[in-house]
């Protein structure tokens, strides 16, 4: 590849349909679906706070061969899709393009990036080699609600704000479900929320999206097992045996305890990795 002229430039400088073309080259036969319209890439930029600007775009021979989607919080960032278009894969152009989205933001000052992969992900050996390292385990939970359960109560948007990051603490939340994420969620969603109280304190709460056939979970948190027992029986209180999924949970948090104990399965595992400036 050294023979061939490679280019990086900041995803600003492609427009948002050639972008979500790449995007959904870069994820053609990946192990989940995710093909993205425009309308659902430009959703995925706000939510998450994607800086195209930082982001950066492969060309080789002036041909576009991957894209890494990174979004930039003060001194954090997270890498918010990356790919290699399937003609290009297996030529060492991930290693290229993970380093030189890694200078992008070593340059504007970022300290600490943030990506989640697959746990059997090959990927994870070229984000190790640019000094990602692993930290904790996240699941993909799925089971259904019980079929019955104690009320919890509706809490408000200033509710859930407020508590955030206290029931958050046992297992600090992902990018996708950190704060500024959920805030941005909660003010385009008709979503349900569902809390648990002790007294005046909130212990969990679940933001819920309904659809035909399941409860998605945009973001849930429990203060220790017990609340997490108690946020999953006032769910099916709500919803009666219902499909719940519920995706980037910490495996060492007390909602991945109590609710696989229930009986929720577990049919995806993602390694969260972190890399710090040097």
């Amino acid at each position: 590849m050294d023979e061939l002229v490679l280019e990086f430039e900041g995803a600003d400088a492609s427009t948002r349909e050639s972008l979500t073309t790449l995007w959904n080259r870069a994820y053609d036969g990946y192990y989940v679906p995710l093909s993205f319209k425009p309308e659902q890439l430009d959703r995925h930029v706000r939510r998450a706070g994607i800086n195209l600007g930082l982001s950066r775009v492969g060309r080789i021979e002036g041909l576009t061969f991957g894209l890494s989607l990174a979004a930039v919080l003060g001194e954090q960032a997270w890498i918010g899709g990356f790919g290699i278009a399937p003609e290009f894969r297996r030529k060492g152009l991930a290693g290229r393009l993970i380093q030189a989205q890694c200078e992008a933001l070593d340059a504007a000052g970022v300290k600490r990036t943030r990506l989640e992969v697959i746990d059997f992900n090959p990927a994870r050996r070229v984000y190790e080699a640019a000094g990602f390292t692993a930290q904790r385990e996240l699941l993909l939970l799925e089971g259904r609600s019980p079929d019955g359960g104690e009320a919890g109560c509706a809490l408000s948007f200033d509710e859930v704000v407020q508590a955030h990051g206290a029931a958050h603490d046992p297992a600090p939340p992902t990018w996708r479900r950190g704060l500024p994420s959920l805030v941005k969620t909660l003010m385009e969603e008709r979503a349900v929320i569902v809390g648990v109280k002790r007294g005046d304190d909130v212990a969990a709460f679940a933001v819920c999206v309904p659809e035909l056939s399941r409860v998605v979970l945009i973001d849930a948190a429990a203060a220790d097992l017990r609340a997490g027992e108690a946020l999953l029986s006032a769910l099916g209180a709500r919803w009666p045996h219902t499909p719940l999924r519920l995706v980037d949970e910490p495996g060492e948090g007390p909602i991945a305890k109590a609710w696989t104990a229930a009986g929720f399965e577990v049919p995806l595992r993602q390694v969260e990795m972190v890399r710090r400036a040097v």
